[in-house]
Formats: C-alpha cells, structure tokens, sequence
C-alpha cells in the first residue's frame, strides 16, 4: 500500500542528512515485522547490551546522526543497533528509529523493533529492552518499514 501524503512526515533533517551520506544505511527490505521468540529476544538482549557497552554518551555539538562511533548520543546508538541486527539477519522493514521525549521531557531518540508480540524499543538510557508502551516515552515520530519515511507517531495508524 503506498502512504497518502497526509500520512506521512519528513524524516528529521540530520536522519536526512545521514542517509544522503551513507544509503546503503537507509534501507528498507523484508518483512515489516518479525516473529518473538526466545532466540530473538536474546538477539535483541545481546545486541542492546553490546552497543550500549561499546559506545560512550557524549552529546552532540549540532544534531549530526552516525553510526559505529566509540562516542555519540543517542540517535548513534539507535544507528548503530540497527546496523547490527540488519547484519545478525533482521530484516530492515522491522526496525524503526523513532524520536521521543522522556519522562523529564528531553528529546530522545531509540530503535524500535516491531514483532508479532509487540514494539520493542531498544534504548541507551536503560540496559532492559521494554515494549513500546512501558518505555514511559511520548513518542513524536516514527520511521515506516521504508526507514526514509516516517510518520506521526500519534496517528495510530501504520503505512
């Protein structure tokens, strides 16, 4: 089904940005959601933890998305999660960067991870991988099984 445009919304101007650097990170491809089980909660435990170890926080001076950084905040930890489980065999139509802002109101951003059980948000700030509604986030936006399209993450409605 192709999204009306009303749907739709751009992606944030530095997630535009990184993708006209670096495409081949912006594709979509493969099922839109993934089957829950055992072995892709481990998946998912291994990869958030591994990342969440490897990467030290450090804000931005400027709002520029990377990938595979030592340092970065959290759009690069969302990046690069999803470059790994891409890379571990998950297809990119089921996973989604979204932004956010947390209970203190702070702009956020985390990868969501779309199953047959739920939306699993994989996140930096906290080291348990919960499902989208007990993350305590107000989600603004969320990326389409199309990483390059996103929407109000309000509508309800998936495209």
């Amino acid at each position: 089904m192709k999204p009306k445009a009303s749907q739709t919304l751009a992606a944030p101007v530095a997630y535009q940005i990184f993708c006209l650097r670096f495409k081949g990170e912006c594709r979509s491809g493969g099922v839109s959601s993934v089957s829950y089980s055992s072995k892709t909660a481990a998946l998912l435990r291994r990869v958030n933890d591994q990342v969440n170890r490897s990467i030290s926080y450090r804000s931005d001076k400027g709002e520029v998305w990377k990938i595979g950084v030592s340092a970065g905040d959290c759009e690069d930890y969302a990046l690069t999660k999803r470059k790994r489980l891409i890379g571990a065999g998950v297809p990119a139509g089921a996973l989604r960067m979204a932004t956010a802002r947390t209970p203190k109101g702070e702009m956020h951003a985390v990868l969501i991870v779309k199953t047959d059980k739920g939306d699993f948000v994989l996140d930096n700030i906290r080291t348990n991988i919960v499902t989208r509604g007990q993350s305590g986030y107000r989600f603004l936006t969320i990326a389409t099984s199309n990483p390059t399209v996103w929407q109000n993450a309000k509508s309800g409605r998936e495209i």
